[in-house]
This record gives structure tokens, C-alpha cells and sequence, in this order.
């Protein structure tokens, strides 16, 4: 399972309670103030950011909902507690470098101009070769496009956004989102978890010609409540696509479940596209190709 880290300002109503369901209580209700001691690393939440990433932080604690009229406190700081004591920085410093450094995947979010800390995190997440995803509303133009906003009289957040362009820089995945949720599903609808080296090589040949007949294709697809899932499908019209590797297809007990769950899949309305693995393995963009066309032919029956 690939380990996320997601950077940005935290504050009110923070967005990370819409992607790491529970994130309040997995630190501060379990481990109370050991948030102090700074021997004790965050913990790693298994599939705790969108069911999909292993969390790994960071994480706040808050006794009073990140209202600032419940502690007189304008914002909080990862690790930071509402009793006006912001003493612990270097310990809460240190854990999200540590956290940094077990993660797969920096997610940083970056739209407040303030966030100095985000900035930091970018740059020691690439310099730790870590895979770095910057996401924002807007993304940062060059030096012209300033001056050609300031003199159409653009708003000054918008002008101020131009001075973070190192940090998109240093991105190796930019994705332009209205809402950091929003943009993580983007990136995990790109980067999904596959099962089997022939799944990596039919997804990277389709994210290379991205062919339009397969236009929201989805990997790992669950269906019949998660009781199965399909390797590739287009969900809408129920075009599921299987790689049958040998290893797995050879042993006769799973090659029987195999046939059955397609029956099955069937006779719920799915028509099912399957390629071998040595297929895959021989020309994968051709697979891809082929995929298509059938996907293309599918649709063309459906019609009057």
C-alpha cells in the first residue's frame, strides 16, 4: 500500500478531516499529551486517506473543533494543542521530517500564501527523492504572464501566487483542483493500485495513447459490493477489461472461479474484454488498441 504525507496549512475545519476520516482522534484521543515527548513518532494510519493510501501525517490536536473563539487561538499548528502552549515545535518539526521520510507520496496543498511550513516540507520531501505532488487552484505562470495580470488589474492573491512558482517547480506531478480532495482523487484515479506487473503495463500504455474510446477507464473496479473486482472497467457501460496472467490463471481451482464470476458478471449486463498475459507482455499498446476497438464496437450495438 503506497504511504501518503499531505502538506498545507492547517487550520480551521481542516480539508485533511475530508480525506483522513477520524485524523483528531487517531492522535490526540489515543495518545493524549504524548504529543509532548518528542521519542514519539506519528502513527500510520492503513488505508486512512481515501480508503486508498497508508496516512502517515501529520496530524493536530484540538479540544476545541478549530473554532477560534473557543481558545482564542487564530490558527493551529500540526501537533499543537488549544491551551495556548505552541512550546513543542522542534519535536513537532521532527516528526513530520521523520514522517516525511517514511512515505512514498508528499501531497501538498498550496493555495495559502502564508503556508511557510508547506514550502519547507516540498523541498525536503524532493531532496529525500520522494515522489512530490503539488496541488492548487491556480498554478503559477512565468515572469510575463505576471506583469500582463497586474496590468489587467488582477487580484492580489492571484498576483502574489506567481512568487511560489519554486515550489511548483520541484513538483513532479502538478494537478489544478478546486479542493485538495478533489485533486488527491485525480491523482489516485491516475496512480492506482495494480496488482501485477502486466496490469503496470497495460495502465502505462493507456496513460501514454489514452485513447477515447476508454475515456474513464478506472482501475481495480469493485462491483457486486466489493465481492469482486475487475482489472480495468468503464463502469458506466459495464465494459470490463481482465489480463489473465499464468501464474495465477494456470492453477485449475481459480481458472473455475474465474469462468464463474464472468457468468456471473454476464448476466448482470457486463461484457467482459480478456487478454493474456503473454499478449500483454508481446505488445501491450496493441492490447490497449484492440481494447478500444471493442470497447467502440460494445457501444455501436447498444444504439437503435
Amino acid at each position: 500500500m503506497t504511504s501518503i504525507y499531505l502538506a498545507g496549512k492547517i487550520g480551521p475545519n481542516d480539508w485533511r478531516e475530508d480525506i483522513v476520516p477520524g485524523i483528531q482522534d487517531a492522535w490526540g484521543g489515543h495518545y493524549g499529551h504524548a504529543w509532548r515527548e518528542d521519542g514519539i513518532d506519528w502513527p500510520v494510519l492503513p488505508n486512512g486517506a481515501l480508503s486508498l493510501f497508508d496516512y502517515t501525517g501529520p496530524y493536530f490536536v484540538d479540544t476545541c473543533s478549530h473554532s477560534a473563539d473557543g481558545c482564542g487561538q487564530s490558527e493551529h499548528r500540526a501537533g499543537s494543542e488549544c491551551d495556548g502552549d505552541y512550546g513543542e515545535r522542534d519535536a513537532t518539526l521532527r516528526r513530520c521530517l521523520r514522517s516525511i521520510d517514511r512515505s512514498d507520496v508528499v501531497f501538498a496543498w498550496l493555495q495559502d500564501l502564508t503556508a511557510y511550513g508547506t514550502l519547507t516540507e516540498i523541498g525536503y520531501a524532493k531532496g529525500r527523492g520522494k515522489n512530490v505532488i503539488v496541488a492548487s487552484p491556480e498554478k503559477p505562470g512565468m515572469v510575463n504572464d505576471f506583469y500582463q495580470d497586474a496590468m489587467s488589474g488582477r487580484d492580489s492573491h492571484a498576483l502574489c501566487m506567481h512568487n511560489l512558482w519554486f515550489a511548483f517547480t520541484l513538483a513532479d506531478t502538478f494537478i489544478k483542483a478546486s479542493t485538495p480532495l478533489e485533486a488527491l482523487k485525480q491523482y489516485a484515479d491516475l496512480n492506482p493500485q495494480l496488482e501485477s506487473p502486466i496490469e503496470e503495463a497495460f495502465w502505462r500504455e493507456f496513460l501514454t495513447s489514452k485513447p477515447e474510446e476508454l475515456n474513464g477507464l478506472k482501475a481495480q473496479q469493485p462491483v457486486f459490493d466489493g465481492r469482486y473486482r475487475i482489472d480495468f472497467a468503464l463502469p458506466d457501460d459495464k465494459i470490463g477489461i481482465e489480463l489473465d496472467g499464468y501464474t495465477w490463471h494456470s492453477n485449475p481451482k481459480a481458472f473455475t472461479q474465474d469462468r464463474a464470476r464472468q457468468r456471473e458478471l454476464e448476466l448482470h449486463g457486463w461484457r467482459i474484454i480478456r487478454f493474456s498475459g503473454a499478449e500483454v507482455n508481446s505488445d501491450a499498446g496493441d492490447c490497449v488498441r484492440q481494447a478500444a476497438q471493442l470497447a467502440a464496437s460494445f457501444r455501436r450495438r447498444e444504439k437503435p
